[in-house]
């Protein structure tokens, strides 16, 4: 279930930092592990470019999308 188009958070995650994080505009390292699993399993954006905001390996970002039970991008 996706959150409300309004919320900052969704169970724990913040909402705002993961959109900046995934934008450029602040550094993969503000998010929690957690967090880092969330926007790669939540973000519509292509595996690799998420990989690379994440600070992650594309194939990680792959796999976690895999385990949510997404199609990899």
């Amino acid at each position: 279930m996706r959150p409300l188009p309004y919320a900052t958070s969704d169970r724990g995650v913040d909402l705002v930092a993961v959109e900046r994080v995934l934008k450029g505009t602040l550094h993969h390292s503000a998010l929690d592990p957690e967090w880092r699993v969330y926007a790669a399993r939540h973000s519509d954006e292509p595996a690799k470019s998420v990989a690379q905001a994440l600070g992650v390996a594309e194939k990680t970002v792959i796999r976690w999308r895999a385990e949510a039970g997404d199609a990899p991008a």
